[in-house]
């Protein structure tokens, strides 16, 4: 992407959602479905969109340096921060990338240190607020910045104030507790996972984890 386009994304990201701005950004390079909606947000530096049909991004989102892949009727709450590390352009792992699949949702007021790739599964949640995402670290043996990429599964849900470091793996059908830090390692289908570190606890089962719709109704 040329400068041009960086500066023509940025101000045209700024405006309220429309078919006429998703074609408009379409136009000089990103790939945005006309019946998605996204709306005033901040997109800077090398930045590529690409979202799906009924997908929502809700505003006030910043958008930096990474490349955000939005499957089919998902949505991205508010005040969530997505970028990368400048430093780590040229790092043979760096892959800047925040994809998340079909019917996926991620709510308001989190960060995510997208430098080595975050993925999240079809019908996956990131709940509640303050979860925190990184994915590359100094590692201190040799004296170098490694990027690790982050992945969820699908049916898998994250609650509030959860750090995912660098390297993470969770499984599918999975709940993360509140305020639980997933470290370095694989973690198996179908569990509770809490503490810190985390750890799988018990198995889960429920409707959630087998539901054909992304969004969830209030009790009546």
């Amino acid at each position: 992407m040329n400068a041009v386009q960086k500066i023509m994304t940025t101000i045209i990201s700024l405006f309220p959602s429309t078919k006429l701005k998703n074609f408009c950004l379409n136009v000089i390079g990103h790939e945005i479905d006309l019946n998605a909606k996204f709306s005033t947000n901040l997109v800077l530096g090398n930045s590529n969109l690409a979202i799906g049909s009924g997908s929502i991004v809700r505003p006030f989102n910043v958008f930096r340096d990474v490349n955000l892949l939005l499957g089919k009727n998902s949505k991205i709450g508010s005040w969530n921060w997505f970028s990368s590390a400048i430093a780590l352009a040229k790092h043979p792992q760096y892959l800047p990338i925040f994809s998340i699949d079909e019917s996926c949702g991620i709510n308001s007021r989190n960060y995510f240190d997208c430098s080595g790739g975050i993925s999240f599964g079809s019908f996956s949640d990131l709940a509640g607020v303050r979860s925190t995402f990184i994915s590359h670290f100094i590692d201190t043996k040799i004296s170098q910045q490694v990027c690790l990429g982050i992945e969820v599964g699908s049916y898998t849900m994250l609650s509030s104030n959860v750090t995912v470091m660098p390297g993470a793996k969770v499984g599918n059908k999975c709940l993360v507790a509140s305020g639980t830090v997933l470290i370095h390692r694989e973690y198996e289908d179908g569990y509770l996972i809490a503490g810190v570190p985390g750890k799988q606890k018990i198995m889960k089962d429920g409707t959630w984890f087998s539901r054909s719709l992304g969004h969830v109704s209030f009790i009546e």
